[in-house]
């Protein structure tokens, strides 16, 4: 049977194209690439100016795909290279010089050359000519490839101006335009730069080299260079290179750089750490358990830069915005430029009106706002131990009103202690074999808390037929005999005994045949000392916090109370739960916090799954849209807050692009602004506005109420 696209194995390729510099640019680049044979998806990341490629290899090669993506987007480098255009910036710096010693020579009184082709001309109109053709260069260059490949962009906006105020004889106006427009272009480059910087400054917490011990011999090599399984030495103030295991050694290590929490972690033989962070006292052996590139802090890194392919709404609204923006700017200009004129206004006041607002249309500072604020956003949350997976994540939990928990291992610390009930007068030992027996393989808190108590014994039955019961228990054959541990509702008949203990509301579970219980297994568990507090700043958020639990009634109610929860279900399946979450989002946006294992159907439904406790934990960190690396609820109200004022600095962008502009265009129609006025206020001052707004995102700590 012949393989149709969609069965063939895709593949990806990134590469960075070269005088990307509009979102107008980058959208009709996405269409124009997805319209090639073979090419599944494209995708572009204005802020570093790299495309992404999906495609299929039978259909089209990697040297094909490279001559495509060349011939319509630009020169391309590969992913690895930082390409970087210094012939631009001297151009630029060259510009402002020319403008600069035009303005002096024009305010010492000018020196008139000539007649040069029978006109006399004073010294600074050649020099602001100049300085217009060095700085408009790279812009005209950059415009006539793009339309050479059918692109418009920002750049012809601004060679059309720069062009058509030389030729009204305006070269002061032209020269400032040239050097301001380029100003801002490596403006925007750096603050593009300075956001891929934030993303590379992750990793360049773990150090570059480690002291492995190998044949009783300290070597200092590259973490590239050691091997899982390699014993490393780590000495007090030093930070670990690599994942792994302590084998001897005890210490105090800080887990900032991970978990964002600067309380030290005692680590002592057969505790896990991670790349990244700070032996305090004392020295570690470390047997590793990772490579380098597959360490914790790496795929922490990795989450977050492949988390600013996952556009916000609002981000794709602004990409949206610019597919019709170009062109209609160009059409309403030279409609300020020809209707004036028709109707008997002076031409040349309003050809100059017209190409002012070619300028001060320029989106510049409103296409790099927005990215470089959810960028901003991203690496601050990582900085304090949140891996938020995209903008849009962000987003929503900016907008959630309930936040649904579970309540073992959620609002509990997950550390269950069991205590065996006998019914009946069996014996305790007994019952308690069974159920480490048939709870051997689970990995819920619950089979957990059996089988440590069960430590002390020394075999445990063999168990056949196992089954798990999603949200009930387990049962399986032991000795010939089928078992049950779990809910009541799984026993056709509960003794006396047993009732009683379900009315005095504890949680537990009962052990037996599937006909009558000989046992149960009480357990209790410790709040978390943070949650109430934590719940409380969710509340101040506005945010309602609602308990989804698989335990009774009377346990969730009491764990309820204790918190002030006012809203509670209890004695759920998991599909049961992932039905409330359903009936939350009806009622608003909902974010749903749990194990990143267990709750994962209810993770997948609600608006934002946050997966709690996710160090170390490879299936929790690629759970939901949210991973807490630290096991604390309080990082939910900071991450809610953060969220927010993301979106309040984007829209606080948006409005002073948009207002700066519209002052300047007011000024502009009434001939009280120049070309360098606007695009000294309305590109330049906007953008090094939104920029610093933006990169505020950044600060070490979030204060209340902002």
């Amino acid at each position: 049977m012949e393989r149709t696209p969609d069965m063939r194995k895709m593949e990806t390729r990134e590469l960075r194209v070269s005088s990307l510099h509009c979102p107008s640019c980058a959208l009709q680049l996405e269409r124009r690439l997805t319209a090639v044979q073979g090419v599944r998806e494209a995708e572009v990341n204005l802020l570093d100016g790299v495309v992404r490629v999906t495609y299929d290899p039978a259909s089209i090669e990697e040297a094909e795909l490279d001559r495509v993506v060349a011939a319509i987007g630009g020169q391309i480098s590969h992913i690895e290279a930082e390409d970087h255009d210094h012939l631009e910036e001297r151009l630029t710096l060259a510009s402002g010089l020319f403008l600069a010693g035009g303005g002096i020579s024009y305010l010492l009184g000018d020196i008139f050359l000539g007649p040069l082709v029978g006109v006399t001309v004073p010294l600074s109109g050649i020099l602001f000519g100049i300085g217009a053709a060095l700085g408009g260069f790279p812009v005209l260059r950059r415009a006539t490839s793009e339309l050479k490949r059918r692109l418009l962009g920002i750049d012809l906006l601004v060679s059309i101006a720069i062009v058509g105020a030389l030729a009204l004889g305006e070269a002061f106006e032209a020269a400032a335009l040239a050097f301001l427009f380029g100003l801002a272009e490596w403006l925007e480059g750096r603050a593009a730069a300075r956001a891929r910087r934030s993303i590379r400054d992750l990793l360049d917490r773990a150090p570059k080299r480690a002291t492995v011990l190998r044949e009783g011999r300290e070597l200092e090599l590259p973490v590239e260079a050691i091997s899982p399984g390699e014993v490393i030495l780590v000495r007090p103030g030093e930070t670990i290179g690599l994942d792994g295991v302590v084998v001897r050694g005890r210490s105090s290590v800080s887990e900032a750089a991970i978990t964002g929490e600067s309380t030290p972690v005692t680590k002592e033989e057969g505790d896990p750490v991670y790349a990244g962070t700070l032996v305090e006292d004392g020295s570690l052996e470390i047997r590793v358990t990772r490579l380098a590139g597959e360490s914790t802090l790496a795929r922490i890194a990795a989450l977050v830069e492949e988390a600013q392919h996952k556009k916000a709404p609002v981000e794709r609204f602004v990409d949206r915005f610019a597919r019709y923006y170009t062109p209609t700017v160009v059409g309403v200009a030279v409609l300020v430029a020809l209707i004036p004129t028709l109707l008997g206004l002076p031409a040349r006041d309003w050809i100059f009106r017209a190409l002012m607002l070619l300028v001060i249309a320029c989106p510049c500072a409103l296409a790099i706002s927005t990215p470089v604020a959810m960028v901003s956003a991203l690496v601050a949350s990582a900085r304090r131990g949140i891996l938020v997976k995209g903008g849009a994540a962000l987003e929503a939990i900016a907008k959630v009103k309930f936040l649904a928990l579970d309540k073992t291992g959620t609002l509990t610390t997950g550390e269950l202690r069991a205590e065996v009930h006998p019914l009946n007068s069996s014996d305790p030992g007994e019952i308690l074999r069974i159920a480490a027996a048939l709870e051997r393989g689970s990995e819920h808190p619950i089979a957990r808390a059996i089988r440590n108590l069960a430590g002390g014994i020394d075999a445990l039955p063999e168990v056949e037929e196992f089954q798990a019961l999603p949200g009930w228990g387990v049962r399986g054959k032991i000795g010939g005999e089928d078992y049950v541990v779990g809910r009541p509702e799984l026993f056709e008949e509960l003794p006396l005994a047993a009732q009683k203990l379900l009315s005095q509301g504890q949680s537990l579970v009962f052990v037996g045949k599937v006909g009558r219980p000989i046992g149960a297994i009480l357990l209790s568990d410790e709040l978390r000392p943070e949650a109430k507090r934590a719940l409380a700043a969710l509340r101040e958020l506005g945010v309602e916090p609602v308990l989804l639990t698989g335990d009774r009634t009377s346990v969730a109610r009491a764990v309820a109370q204790v918190l002030g929860l006012h809203e509670v279900h209890a004695e759920l399946l998991p599909e049961e739960k992932v039905e409330w979450v359903r009936k939350l989002r009806s009622r608003g946006g909902v974010a749903m916090v749990g194990d990143g294992v267990n709750d994962a159907p209810a993770l997948a439904t609600a608006d934002v799954g946050i997966a709690m406790g996710a160090i170390g934990t490879d299936v929790a960190i690629e759970a939901g849209d949210v991973a807490l690396m630290r096991d604390d609820l309080r990082g939910i109200p900071e991450l809610v807050a953060l969220g927010r004022r993301a979106l309040r600095v984007v829209r606080a962008n948006v409005a002073a692009s948009i207002a700066l502009k519209l002052v300047v265009a007011g000024f502009a129609f009434a001939g009280l602004a120049s070309l360098a006025l606007a695009v000294l206020i309305g590109d330049v001052g906007a953008s090094l506005l939104v920029t610093g707004n933006a990169m505020r995102l950044q600060r070490p700590a979030l204060r209340r109420g902002e």
